[in-house]
C-alpha cells in the first residue's frame, strides 16, 4: 500500500466514524408531586417520567437556587472575625489589624510603605492572655467598593528592652464572609484556603509562620532584636459570592431514576428546578422542569 492510498483509507475511516455519531434527541422528562404544600420535616417526593442522561437538582434553598447558578457578585455585608492568643511579655499594642484598598500587590517593604493602610485594630477584641479570644464580627461594609479589592494585614512590632521577652501571637479560625440579605453567606478569605505572605522589616530571624491552622509569630526572648513583621492576605473583592450549586442525582451510566425525595427544614416558598440534559461528545440538549413548593 502506498502512502497516498493509506491517507485515503484513514480519511474515509474518520468520515465513517463521524457519520455514525448522531445528535442527541430532545430531552423528554417530566416531574410531578402529590402536592405542592408540605410541612417542615416531610419527605417531598418528586416522581419522574422519561430518562435523560443527566439530572441536577436545585432545591430552591439558600445556596441551591437555579437562578443564581452563574452569580459571582451580590451586594451584602462583609464581616471579618478570627481568634487570637497572646503569650509572654508585657509590651502593649504589638499586634495591629490593617486594611488597604490601594496596595499594589508587591509583597515587600517598598510595596507596603507605598500603600495606604487603615488601622482597624480598635474594631477587634484581641487576646490579653486568654486562648481563642473571639474578635467579634467586624463589619467591613464601608470598604465594600465594586471592583476594588482589599487586602487584610496583621502587623507585629515589638522591641528589645533587655527586661522582658517579646510577645507571641497566634491567629486562628479567620473568616471573611459576604453575608446576603437572605442570611446566606460566601467565604471570601480564610487561612487554610487562601494565600498569605509574610514581609520582614526588622530582624529577619523572626518571621510569621503560616500554616493551614494558624498565622503565628514569636518575637523572642528579652535579648532578641526589635521586630517588625507583616503578614498580608491575597486581594479580596468584598462583593463576591460563590455561585449556587445543584446536586447531581442522575448520571449517564446510572439506571433510570423514577423518583427523588428531599426534606426541607425551614418554612418558606421554594422554586425547585430539575436541570435535565442529554449529551454526547458532539451534541447536547437541555430542559428544565420547575415546581413551586410551599413548606409550612
Amino acid at each position: 500500500m502506498n502512502m497516498r492510498n493509506g491517507i485515503l483509507i484513514l480519511v474515509l475511516s474518520v468520515l465513517a466514524v463521524s457519520c455514525t455519531k448522531k445528535d442527541v434527541g430532545a430531552v423528554s422528562f417530566d416531574v410531578t408531586t402529590s402536592s405542592t404544600t408540605y410541612n417542615v420535616g416531610d419527605s417531598v417526593v418528586f416522581n419522574f417520567s422519561g430518562n435523560p442522561d443527566y439530572i441536577v437538582y436545585y432545591s430552591g434553598e439558600n445556596g441551591h437556587q437555579y437562578q443564581y447558578r452563574n452569580r459571582t457578585k451580590a451586594q451584602g455585608t462583609p464581616y471579618l472575625n478570627f481568634l487570637t492568643y497572646l503569650q509572654f511579655g508585657t509590651h502593649p499594642n504589638t499586634l495591629r489589624l490593617l486594611l488597604s484598598t490601594d496596595f499594589s500587590g508587591s509583597y515587600d517593604t517598598v510595596g507596603i510603605r507605598n500603600a495606604t493602610w487603615t488601622d482597624i485594630t480598635s474594631k477587634a477584641i484581641l487576646s490579653t492572655g486568654k486562648d481563642s479570644t473571639f474578635s467579634g464580627n467586624i463589619s467591613l461594609a464601608e470598604y465594600n467598593h465594586p471592583d476594588t479589592p482589599i487586602y487584610v494585614a496583621f502587623k507585629f512590632a515589638d522591641k528589645q528592652d533587655g527586661v522582658v521577652s517579646q510577645r507571641t501571637w497566634t491567629i486562628r479560625n479567620l473568616s471573611l464572609i459576604n453575608k446576603l440579605q437572605d442570611s446566606s453567606s460566601s467565604t471570601l478569605l480564610d487561612i487554610p484556603n487562601s494565600i498569605w505572605l509574610g514581609v520582614n522589616f526588622l530582624n529577619p530571624a523572626v518571621l510569621w509562620t503560616i500554616s493551614n491552622a494558624s498565622l503565628r509569630i514569636s518575637g523572642g526572648n528579652l535579648t532578641a532584636p526589635s521586630n517588625e513583621d507583616w503578614v498580608i492576605s491575597q486581594p479580596v473583592n468584598l462583593g463576591e459570592v460563590n455561585p449556587d450549586t445543584g446536586v447531581a442525582i442522575k448520571t449517564l451510566t446510572a439506571p433510570v431514576l423514577k423518583s427523588y425525595y428531599h426534606i426541607y427544614t425551614k418554612p418558606g416558598n421554594y422554586t425547585v428546578v430539575f436541570d435535565a440534559v442529554n449529551a454526547n461528545s458532539t451534541s447536547r440538549t437541555e430542559g428544565q422542569k420547575t415546581i413551586n413548593i410551599t413548606i409550612q
